[in-house]
């Protein structure tokens, strides 16, 4: 999977002259909390609106309400943009932008063409992302989930999808886990059938621990 196949395309963008006021009132028009900046055709920074809400006066300050208008008045979003950016290519899986926005906290992946001068092309944030691999990994779908403890050697593997096989399930989905603090290494997988008893039953008697879970 690839950020070019889910990233949004329409992007709302301001440029580094515009008042944060503007700015503010584009993320409330557009009900979004981050606008990416743009000087002409290069990205260049982003605002959030938390951010805009930190650079602003407080009320409890000695300045009348004209002072504090007047002040805002002169900021720009260039002056107040995050200009250290993560940004990632239309060419990066979501696997990767995944973890990489995991390690670096980032709330936003903004999307660049390397060969258009750092050209924005797209932005996913983390939700987009969350709710991405949530389907795909089939979490809240029907179907049976079976969680068999440390069988993830190539031979036991083989072993456990012959088995469902044999019994005529669809495999939905299947992929490795390893409990915090346990070392285990053990597979999850989500399959097309409401009750696994069956499979589960003849899976134990070959030796392996198995819990069956619904979704």
């Amino acid at each position: 999977m690839y950020i070019k196949e889910y990233m949004n395309t329409d992007v709302i963008t301001v440029d580094g002259d515009t008042p944060i006021r503007d700015a503010e009132k584009v993320m409330h028009d557009s009900k979004i909390r981050r606008l990416p900046v743009v000087d002409k055709g290069k990205l260049v920074g982003i605002v959030t609106r938390d951010k805009l809400r930190e650079v602003a006066p407080s009320p409890a300050t000695s300045l009348s309400i004209w002072e504090l208008n007047y002040l805002l008045a002169k900021m720009n979003v260039k002056d107040v943009m995050e200009k250290e950016l993560f940004t990632v290519t239309p060419d990066s899986t979501v696997e990767e932008a995944v973890a990489e926005a995991q390690r670096w906290g980032i709330g936003t992946l903004l999307v660049v063409d390397k060969d258009k001068q750092d050209r924005l092309v797209g932005i996913a944030t983390t939700t987009d992302l969350y709710n991405i691999t949530t389907k795909v990994l089939g979490f809240g779908q029907p179907g049976a989930w079976l969680h068999i403890f440390e069988c993830c050697q190539a031979g036991s593997e083989a072993e456990v999808i012959n088995i469902i096989n044999k019994q005529g399930v669809r495999i939905l989905a299947m992929f490795h886990v390893t409990p915090p603090g346990t070392g285990r290494e053990d597979c999850m997988i989500h399959l097309d059938i409401e009750d696994a008893s069956q499979i589960r039953g003849e899976l134990k008697a070959r030796g392996y621990e198995v819990e069956e879970r619904r979704h």
